[in-house]
């Protein structure tokens, strides 16, 4: 029995060693195996917590270079505002240079200087006419031709405070030095402006055409009847958007046809008040046949002592009437005149009609010396005239009170020869009968009537340039013979042609 259960121990030991080996190799297999998955998880951690690190490094590094970007931003930033401020510095005072600056123009219209504003201005202007006069008959045929300087006229006007207006106008024309114009204008209100100076007297509306603008070179023979420039002050301004304006003006008081050339002052306490009224009652409508329609009435009265008397002359600038010796002005003196003019297309009409009523003083002489005796006579008389003037330009411009200015002006080399215009106009001037019969004026040396035709041809070359050519002829009645067999003075007909510039 022991025989067989000792080798079966064994066996059985072995085989319990055996199953047990068999049994723990798995175990510790799977152990290992899951340190080694443990170990490898480490260092996959290990390896992100590097990669971690890395990239925190590089969020660090780039922070510190966002940093320094921002910080060099913040400098340009700065430096882009010290420029900034810089120009902004610079645009202020280059502004203020501009504001400070005048303006300058320079055109057809003249010269001018201007503050940025406009209230302070100075225009510099001018005219020149050269002329030539040949009488073809009349008094002065013998010796009145001759070439001339009509106007040499340096205009200077400007505003000073943007509401006082000046005019500055010399004469060096016709061989002599004339103060034509020095006026202010205050300007506030345009319904009311107040002028004051020497200035055309607001009265004839001939006269107070430009004498750049006129049809012929010299104005009619209805001048004789109204006055030039004076010496005074004037309310003027535009009512109804203009198309009514008046002047009121108390002036010196000048002979007829005359502008006090010597002598500004007065010579008596006699003053003329000057009274204008002329409306154009269809200037802003688009209606062409009423557009250029104006009319109006003007008046003055004054009280004018001494020599303040008239005399009236021709086309030619040749005396046709004058008062005797020992005539004075004694007193009343008033004149009205109803005018018009009428502008259509190239088509212009202007016309007038005038009444000068005078008071006059006539001084003789009577006895013999020593008994002699100083007989006044006074009177009073009333002379008249009336003025007609139509006009058309060949070219198709537009006729008007003011500037012509040709569509194309004169370039042979294209074939523009700037604008041409045809006038004709009749005058006529009648003295007061009465005057020759009670001898304040002599029938053999001054006529009772005169009588003017004339015609002329105008080329306007440019804006600026003009060229005239007029025909005049003057009829009288009376002015030549003697007192007992008075005859009619020999007929003036003359020839002029004027040059003229003026801006």
């Amino acid at each position: 029995m022991r025989k067989f259960t000792l080798p079966i121990l064994p066996v059985l030991l072995a085989a319990v060693i055996t199953a047990v080996f068999f049994a723990a190799g798995p175990a510790h297999a799977q152990s290992t195996r899951a340190a080694d998955r443990k170990d490898k998880e480490i260092e996959l951690l290990k390896l992100e917590i590097k990669q971690l690190e890395t990239r925190v490094d590089t969020l660090e590094g780039l922070s510190q270079r966002v940093k320094v970007i921002d910080q060099k931003v913040d400098v340009q930033a700065q430096q882009i505002n010290v420029q900034a401020q810089k120009i902004d510095v610079a645009a202020q005072t280059e502004q203020k240079q501009l504001l400070t600056m005048p303006v300058v123009k320079v055109g057809e219209e003249g010269f001018s200087l201007s503050s940025p504003n406009h209230a302070y201005n100075i225009n510099f202007g001018g005219i020149i006419q050269g002329d030539g006069r040949f009488f073809t008959s009349g008094a002065d045929k013998d010796s009145g031709s001759t070439f001339y300087l009509n106007r040499v006229r340096p205009i200077l006007t400007g505003s000073v405070a943007q509401y006082y207006n000046f005019n500055i106008t010399p004469d060096f024309g016709q061989g002599k030095v004339t103060l034509q114009d020095a006026y202010i204008n205050m300007t506030y209100w345009n319904y009311a402006s107040l002028r004051g100076g020497k200035f055309k007297a607001p009265f004839d509306l001939e006269r107070l055409q430009s004498d750049r603008d006129l049809e012929f070179s010299e104005r009619s023979e209805i001048q004789n009847l109204v006055p030039n420039r004076d010496t005074g002050a004037d309310l003027h301004g535009g009512l109804f958007d203009d198309r009514v304006y008046y002047d009121a003006a108390l002036m010196n008081g000048v002979p007829n046809n005359t502008a006090s050339d010597t002598n500004d002052l007065d010579n008596n306490d006699g003053k003329d008040f000057v009274g204008r009224i002329f409306s154009t009652p269809f200037e802003l409508t688009e209606n062409p046949w009423l557009k250029g329609l104006g009319f109006g009435f003007a008046g003055t009265y004054g009280d004018e002592r001494g020599a303040t008397t008239s005399s009236y002359k021709t086309y030619g600038m040749s005396t046709w009437f004058s008062y005797n010796k020992g005539v004075t002005a004694s007193g009343l003196r008033a004149r009205l005149e109803p005018q018009a003019y009428y502008y259509v297309g190239p088509f212009g009409l202007m016309a007038e009609y005038a009444q000068d009523e005078h008071s006059l003083n006539l001084f003789t002489t009577a006895g013999k010396a020593p008994f002699t005796r100083l007989i006044n006579r006074t009177d009073t008389f009333t002379d008249t005239g009336y003025f007609a003037q139509a006009s058309y330009l060949l070219t198709g411009e537009d006729a008007s009170y003011g500037w012509v200015k040709p569509r194309h002006p004169f370039d042979p080399r294209n074939g523009w020869w700037g604008a041409w215009e045809i006038a004709g106009r009749i005058s006529n001037v009648q003295a007061d009968n009465r005057q020759f019969q009670l001898a304040f004026a002599n029938p053999s040396v001054s006529a009772k009537t005169a009588t003017e035709f004339a015609a002329g041809v105008n080329w306007y070359l440019t804006p600026n340039i003009k060229w005239q050519w007029d025909y005049a002829n003057t009829y009288f009645n009376g002015g030549a013979g003697t007192t007992t067999d008075v005859k009619d003075r020999p007929n003036e007909s003359v020839i002029e042609s004027q040059l003229q510039i003026s801006f």
